[in-house]
């Protein structure tokens, strides 16, 4: 017998080797009959910081069968391993995109013996972090290999942040998938589970060799950059040599939210999209151990404890919300912008977590009729203005950046205080008031000193916003029906580009809804 045991607690004084006695307790059964037990949730519970918690999970096999009444034993509501049937097909499928979405596709279609081939506009993961590199250090800044495309896609450098909102039985699989591919085994239980940019790096090319080993194709700086729809798909492809066409019955979307020109292509082919709400804002850089020590009190330095994150939502009196989104304690602020003349930002931290400064998008909400014109591509422009407006050309790729206490004060900020900006190549002091919409900047100032009064180490003024943050999500939808097709038949929109996933673990558990979608298809 297999059940779930949650809300067992362990204090900071008790050593985790009494974890079998209290399951023991709480499930009232002998020693013998207890086979194993495996830790699949732990959580910290600091609200009460002159006691804080863990809160676990556990998986227990039992060795017969018992009733039990309490709310805190469940049966068991999640996969571990997936059994993927093999497809027959005549052409091989094509992928577009190798970021969570496309890897874990992949890896399903690969298993099915589909052998699938993957375009990614991008680079390999190492020849992208060369790129990156260079690109923090001089300045020169490349449009085909940057923070967002190349293999892994996004969340590559950004964390690799696991924890998600979303409900579906496969995300213990995703979990193990990771893991297998090189992940820490500490991802399986952690309340909020990261991989690490660091560590994402080998997990990708992982993933990749499993898929060549089974006769897929993972083919770097090959482009997509047009379609035709007759009995087939014939896809068009340009490399660096030459252009060249694909024949398929099965193409998958998997572009992520950045694929501007693939958006466009899409669209001026008839593809059907509409536009979509998204948000828009700044990265906020404190202190760690700031954040630390008003997450935990007296405890900020023990060792037990894991590095301390933050979650915010405000809902304004002006009709608009101000929430955190993709928190990275001990991190830095990355460039993330995908076009030249332009400056993105977003977060990232590596597995230890050890950098000085916690980072924090802090957005604002953006409606479809604060800019739709005529087309579902208007939220990409109204983007790209921002992006565009925070360029500064006498320091070419640096970020805008302003103190908390200046902003509130409509100030420009000429000097630092506490907290060094961690972005590079480098940064200038700006007035954020000119970089974003009138409506950001009023939630921003209308809700920051609401967050002063709710955690304290918001309540230091010589914290960092570093401008602009523009791409949490995609600002189109494009739908697909019950067969997973798009308006265009068996062309299946995937992951964040299409806005069904917000997330690496999102992203990867939609590639593997629309394996199923290709799966239904060819089932006899």
């Amino acid at each position: 017998m297999k059940i779930i045991v949650n809300n067992v607690f362990l204090t900071l004084n008790e050593d985790e080797t009494n974890f079998k006695n209290k399951l023991l307790k709480i499930l009232k059964v002998k020693e013998e009959d207890l086979i194993e037990f495996k830790l699949i949730k732990k959580a910290v519970d600091a609200r009460k910081k002159s006691n804080i918690l863990f809160v676990c999970s556990f998986l227990v096999t039992l060795k017969k069968e018992y009733k039990f009444n309490n709310s805190n034993i469940k049966t068991i509501d999640f996969v571990e391993n997936l059994e993927i049937p093999e497809i027959k097909m005549k052409h091989r499928p094509v992928i577009v995109g190798f970021g969570p979405a496309g890897m874990f596709l992949g890896l399903y279609l690969a298993r099915a013996n589909t052998k699938p081939i993957i375009l990614e506009r991008g680079k390999s993961v190492d020849e992208r972090l060369n790129d990156i590199n260079k690109f923090k250090e001089t300045g020169v800044f490349n449009s085909g290999s940057n923070v967002c495309f190349g293999e892994g896609g996004a969340g590559t450098f950004s964390d690799g942040k696991l924890n998600t909102g979303i409900k579906d039985q496969r995300i213990r699989f995703c979990l193990n998938e990771f893991i297998k591919h090189g992940a820490p085994k500490e991802i399986y239980y952690e309340a909020h589970p990261h991989i690490g940019s660091d560590n994402l790096r080998k997990v990708v090319k992982n993933i990749r060799e499993e898929i060549i080993s089974l006769g897929g194709e993972v083919r770097f700086e090959h482009q997509f950059i047009d379609f035709k729809k007759d009995e087939n798909i014939i896809v068009k492809i340009k490399n660096h040599e030459n252009e060249y066409e694909l024949i398929t019955d099965d193409l998958v979307l998997a572009i992520g939210h950045s694929a501007r020109d693939t958006y466009k292509m899409l669209y001026e082919n008839g593809m059907f999209m509409k536009p979509k709400d998204f948000s828009m804002g700044v990265r906020i850089e404190h202190l760690q151990e700031s954040v630390n020590f008003s997450q935990y009190g007296k405890e900020y330095k023990n060792p037990k404890l894991p590095v301390a994150d933050y979650k915010i939502v405000l809902h304004l009196p002006n009709n608009r919300t101000l929430y955190s989104f993709c928190m990275c304690p001990g991190g830095e602020v990355v460039a993330s912008n995908s076009e030249e003349n332009s400056i993105v930002t977003n977060g990232m931290s590596y597995f230890k977590r050890d950098l000085d400064n916690a980072n924090s998008a802090l957005l604002v909400n953006v409606r479809v009729e604060d800019y739709y014109k005529n087309s579902p591509l208007d939220g990409v422009e109204f983007q790209k203005k921002y992006e565009q407006l925070a360029f500064n050309s006498q320091y070419p790729y640096f970020a805008p950046i302003q103190r908390v206490d200046d902003f509130l004060n409509n100030k420009i900020s000429d000097t630092l205080r506490k907290v060094t900006p961690s972005y590079k190549p480098g940064f200038y002091f700006a007035s954020l008031d000119n970089l974003l919409p009138d409506f950001v900047i009023e939630s921003l100032k209308m809700g920051i000193p609401m967050l002063q009064k709710k955690f304290p180490f918001f309540q230091d003024e010589e914290a960092i916003m570093t401008g602009v943050e523009t791409r949490s999500s995609s600002p189109v939808v494009i739908p697909r029906d019950d067969r997973g097709f798009s308006s265009i038949a068996n062309i299946y929109p995937c992951g964040e580009g299409a806005s069904y996933a917000g997330g690496i673990m999102s992203a990867a558990i939609d590639g593997l809804r629309v394996g199923d979608f290709i799966r239904q298809k060819y089932k006899k």
